[in-house]
């Protein structure tokens, strides 16, 4: 009974984790935010910033000393000496310790939003790739596919003597571009596939996965004043240099209050020989010299600088949410000219074309003509629309929020 139990444990156990086949856009997401390792990494850095709070709130150890002296004489001539100090620390020094250590919590917090901003921003990018890849693998199987039915016709044709050996040749020799992108596709899809897996994590992406998901253009709602006050609100980098400026702060008021005395009241009892004695008194250090000039300086200067760090990163918002916009507006430009009017245009004009050298109505170049430019017109769509994903992708990365349908 325990063997079958235990046996069942163990295929529970590897079927929970057996790697994914199958990658939607949301699930690479949720498996980058759980697995990837770097991001990881940082999040076990965010331990690390909680185990410096507990560090920064403990009070300070008493202190005990014993001394024996006057030994090896008479024994009523010993003489044995207990001392229990306890330091206090003045100034709140304590307090100013976790200010400081849970700022840099803060920071480390918003660090973490930071990069898992940036890893969802590439995840995003390589899945849109592995589906530039996909359609542009499809669109030259299609081409092929086209091609191939050509060929095989006009063979039949030379074949009996109607048409000469030259242009089925040229026919052969125009199918290399196809092969051309259909290769290119697959090393661009194998590329992006490969950064994906690393992305979201490669001990729960099975080395031979799948992407569902398409290049379907929408418009989505772009309002320059609205996103730009979401990004300042929004954007993890801002708020990290927003709590770094706070941390300073926090160390510059540790700094003043490190600059206060201590006293450490302590009791002492005495043996001497036969007598007992009790004692008390206390220790201060004098501030006379080191009064913690250097480092109240030193935070202070450091308070400029991380000011001047949180303007440089509000500065960065505005600039990357400006250009994302610009480059969301050129690619859908582009996508919308693309696939309102020159493509219908130029799939008519092969099609059209192919129907008419099919009947020996138009010469072979003008047939290879039409198929090339269908050819470059279906590719720079396809481009386009990854392009204007990307782009978006971008700007949702620029804001620090999804963007609104």
């Amino acid at each position: 009974m325990v063997s079958i139990l235990g046996a069942l444990l163990v295929a529970g156990a590897a079927f929970s984790q057996t790697p994914v086949t199958e990658l939607t856009l949301a699930d690479a997401v949720r498996l980058a935010s759980r697995d990837n390792p770097t991001l990881r990494a940082k999040q076990l850095e965010l331990r690390t910033a909680k185990a410096n709070e507990v560090t920064a709130g403990l009070r300070p150890n008493p202190t005990a000393s014993y001394v024996a002296e006057q030994l090896g004489g008479s024994p009523a001539d010993q003489q044995h000496t207990v001392t229990v100090s306890q330091p206090f620390e003045l100034g709140g020094k304590r307090q100013r310790r976790l200010d400081s250590a849970r700022a840099a919590t803060r920071v480390t917090t918003e660090e973490i939003g930071d990069l898992q901003r940036q890893t969802v921003l590439e995840v995003k990018k390589a899945f849109v790739d592995v589906l530039v890849g996909q359609s542009t693998l499809e669109l030259a199987g299609a081409n092929l596919k086209t091609l191939d039915e050509v060929e095989r016709l006009q063979r039949l044709r030379v074949e009996k003597g109607d048409l000469s050996e030259l242009e089925l040749t040229r026919i052969q020799v125009q199918r290399f571009a196809f092969e051309r992108d259909a290769a290119d596709a697959r090393q661009a899809i194998d590329a992006a596939r490969i950064r994906l897996r690393a992305l979201t994590g490669a001990d729960v992406v099975a080395p031979e996965f799948t992407v569902v998901g398409d290049l379907a253009y929408h418009d989505v709602r772009l309002e320059r004043a609205e996103l730009m006050r979401a990004a300042l609100d929004a954007r993890p980098d801002l708020r990290a240099a927003e709590a770094g400026r706070d941390k300073a702060r926090a160390d510059q008021a540790l700094a003043r209050a490190n600059a206060w005395w201590d006293v450490s009241p302590q009791v002492e009892y005495q043996r001497i020989g036969p007598d007992n004695r009790f004692g008390f008194g206390f220790s201060v250090p004098l501030k006379i010299f080191d009064r913690n000039q250097g480092e109240i300086a030193r935070t202070g200067v450091e308070i400029e600088r991380a000011e001047a760090l949180r303007q440089a990163a509000a500065s960065q918002v505005v600039s990357d949410v400006d250009t994302a916009l610009s480059i969301v507006a050129t690619e859908g430009k582009k996508v919308g000219l693309l696939q309102d009017i020159y493509l219908p245009k130029a799939r008519t004009a092969r099609d059209t074309i192919e129907f008419a050298y099919r009947r020996g109505a138009v010469p072979l170049l003008e047939f290879l003509d039409a198929q090339r430019t269908y050819r470059e017109t279906a590719v720079e769509h396809v481009r386009a629309l990854g392009n204007y994903w990307g782009a978006l992708y971008q700007l949702e990365a620029a804001v620090g929020r999804p963007l609104e349908n």
